[in-house]
């Protein structure tokens, strides 16, 4: 069924190329290469931030290929856009991967779909760093119902100079490690106050996920409503409005807390943009409830500056296009709030959950930033043996108290050669950890180049990384594809 459903795909985002040509378009590409590396864990830039498509083990070899097609082309028409990429990993261990498979109707400023869509959410860069926080692209896409504006919409009656982006949507984890047939609730809303031609913009926003319902495959006393976590459709009111449940058909863990896992992030952002640069300024603050509403993790969260060029390329030498430079720390977690805030509020046990014990994860690869460590990706000689039976039916992330110093460049030398770099130095402090090791320092690296050639048609990447200290296994691993666009 899985091999018909992709076939069938294809056939029919090739048959839309035919369908009707002057208004629609269709593109086409295939990708193949390989990755080895000293260890047989891929390097951490290698693997991270690529929605869950690159194995954790080494060596393989790859097949990518994709195509999308446009039905209406009209800008102020109804716009059908049809998406599906399917990758084949074949080495250590071997895989066939669905990334994108998606429908998205569009009209005007709105936006409908279903499937699986490659995103990121999050006020902040997209292209050099180290992930948003709480959605980062890490994970494979999780396959939802989407509805939400096309980026920013004008509020009416203010000249463009108020304007929000909201999203809203429904997903399906299936099944996982620790439950079965559970739900993603996921929504957003973002105010932007300036209009876009304006050098200034000041940006503020939050974005609030749940995973909920479902039954859990080793049953945990008093969490547990009649077997399995609430699902209905009360339920579901409840959790999208973040309200404890009422009545006495309900457990007392989600009485105390709410109905599922609720995490996410506050985001503010500040844009300015100049004859030589555009700065953006970002922040996105951790919650996973009232007491990160509150503030009483500050200053926990993802600090960001990014430049991007004004200028364009002339062709000669080197051009930087961007810069990003970022800083995240996640070691408070309102431990040190004030004492008498502790009859309120919690401290936030980040990505972690006592109910969905695979934690915020989908498919064994964390959804939120990749600098949450799983144990499975740690050097096994850190963690202590009692959280090694712990995971035997238990949490995934091992590693939730981090503080990173990050930078990416972006940037062309000549005319057509393109590189992007990323550096990455980070201090761990796991809970588990054995008693010898007060923190874990790791340093990572990745560095690209992509050649085109045009004659041909295509395009050729190599990319070497490395990983340096105690976190990860040392190794230096690199990856080098050629990409073929057909039509």
């Amino acid at each position: 069924m899985y091999h018909r459903f992709i076939c069938t795909l294809f056939s029919f985002l090739c048959f839309g190329l035919t369908s009707n040509a002057q208004e629609d378009s269709t593109r086409f590409f295939v990708e193949t290469g390989g990755v080895a590396a000293t260890s047989q864990h891929t390097p951490f830039w290698l693997r991270s931030n690529q929605f869950g498509s690159v194995p954790l083990s080494n060596p393989f070899v790859f097949v990518k290929t994709g195509a999308q097609a446009f039905i209406g082309t009209k800008p102020r028409k109804a716009q059908l856009h049809l998406q599906g990429e399917i990758i084949a990993n074949v080495g250590r261990t071997s895989s066939v991967i669905l990334p994108v498979a998606s429908a998205t109707f569009r009209h005007r400023q709105f936006e409908a779909y279903v499937g699986r869509r490659k995103e990121f959410f999050g006020l902040g860069d997209t292209l050099l760093s180290s992930g948003s926080y709480a959605w980062s692209g890490n994970a494979l896409p999780i396959p939802k119902v989407h509805i939400g504006t096309r980026g920013f919409v004008s509020v009416p009656f203010t000249k463009d100079i108020l304007a929000f982006h909201a999203t809203f949507s429904h997903g399906w984890f299936g099944r996982q490690d620790s439950v079965r047939n559970y739900y993603l609730h996921q929504k957003s809303f973002h105010g932007r106050i300036g209009k876009p031609t304006w050098k200034v913009n000041f940006f503020l926003g939050l974005l609030h996920y749940v995973q909920w319902g479902g039954t859990p495959v080793h049953p945990i006393q008093g969490v547990l409503t009649d077997g399995k976590y609430p699902s209905s459709f009360k339920d579901y009111l409840y959790l999208t409005i973040a309200k404890s449940p009422e009545g006495t058909s309900y457990s007392e863990f989600e009485t105390f807390n709410q109905i599922g896992n609720h995490l996410g992030s506050i985001d503010l952002a500040f844009s300015y943009k100049q004859s030589h640069w555009d700065v953006l300024l970002y922040h996105q603050h951790p919650y996973e409830d009232k007491s990160g509403l509150a503030f009483t993790n500050f200053p926990d969260g993802l600090y960001g500056l990014r430049l991007k060029n004004a200028k364009a390329n002339t062709g000669r030498g080197l051009h930087i296009s961007q810069v990003t430079l970022e800083y995240l720390t996640t070691l408070d977690k309102g431990n040190s709030m004030n004492p008498d805030l502790r009859n309120r509020y919690e401290p936030d046990p980040y990505f972690r959950h006592a109910q969905y014990t695979t934690d915020w994860t989908y498919n064994h690869f964390i959804i939120g930033t990749p600098f949450f460590t799983r144990y499975f990706d740690m050097n096994p000689a850190l963690i202590a043996p009692a959280y090694v039976n712990k995971l035997t039916r238990g949490y995934y992330v091992a590693n939730n108290s981090v503080e990173l110093f990050h930078a990416g460049l972006e940037g062309t030398i000549g005319q057509v050669t393109r590189f992007s770099t990323r550096i990455s130095y980070s201090n761990n402090f796991p809970e588990y950890f054995k008693d010898v090791f007060a923190k874990a320092n790791q340093f990572s690296y990745l560095a690209t180049f992509i050649f085109p050639w045009k004659k041909y048609g295509l395009e050729t990447k190599a990319t070497i990384a490395f990983d340096y200290g105690q976190l990860f296994d040392k190794n230096l691993g690199m990856m080098f594809s050629v990409k073929k666009k057909l039509f």
